[in-house]
């Protein structure tokens, strides 16, 4: 693991050969990557075994989040209302991220082209509201269980977010996240002219098979 601004694991593809090179930047070609952004109350370790049920072409890069909770427990930014994350606070970790990212392509062969946002309840709403003003920065987004906080503040650009792939999934029995949430933001992202892939899911505020069934095949035909 290489040492950045935030803690993280990494998983190359089973295909990649050059694991211990000490500059990946001259690798021979770049790799899709998905960076993984866990839920509030978790940790990097959450989200990276997906690899194992996902297309194999992607480096995967897990960062910590930046506030601890408790043992193994963190959160991307402090909440004081559940619905409303707090703007600067919400800023602040688009900003983590923002520098992050800058630090993965310079340490890691991340094709700067196909790097993919991958978030889980709070780390959806860090990946959806990076993307919304920041598109030009990642290829997509991955969001399961979470939504738009559509009343902090968020300075979309409209422009740069037309046509960018997004797939959202999402409990209709979240006792946490209510699905009227991710279905308001599947309203937004459809007047943004987002790319969009909405589904919904007989489950609460996890993720199942068939959510990432429907991952999977998204993220195959983004291969293409």
């Amino acid at each position: 693991m290489k040492t950045l601004s935030l803690y993280h694991v990494s998983q190359y593809p089973p295909h990649h050969t050059d694991l211990q090179s000490d500059s990946p930047q001259t690798a021979e070609s770049k790799l899709p990557t998905i960076l993984a952004l866990h839920g509030r109350g978790s940790n990097e370790g959450d989200l990276i075994g997906l690899a194992d049920y996902l297309p194999h072409d992607f480096l995967w890069i897990s960062p910590r989040g930046t506030y601890p909770l408790g043992p193994d427990s963190f959160e991307w930014f402090q909440i004081t209302q559940v619905g409303k994350p707090d703007p600067t606070r919400l800023e602040n970790a688009l900003r983590t991220i923002d520098t992050f990212i800058d630090e993965i392509l310079a340490a890691y062969p991340v094709d700067p082209k196909k790097l993919y946002l991958l978030g889980f309840s709070q780390g959806s709403i860090v990946s959806m509201s990076y993307a919304l003003t920041r598109p030009g920065r990642v290829a997509g987004v991955i969001a399961q269980s979470g939504y738009i906080p559509h009343d902090s503040g968020l300075k979309i650009d409209e422009t740069g977010v037309a046509d960018k792939p997004f797939i959202v999934t999402h409990g209709i029995q979240d006792p946490m996240l209510p699905v009227d949430w991710a279905r308001r933001s599947r309203d937004t992202l459809q007047k943004l002219k987002t790319k969009l892939e909405y589904h919904e899911f007989n489950m609460g505020h996890n993720i199942s098979a068939e959510s990432i069934g429907v991952i999977s095949t998204w993220l195959k035909n983004q291969m293409k």
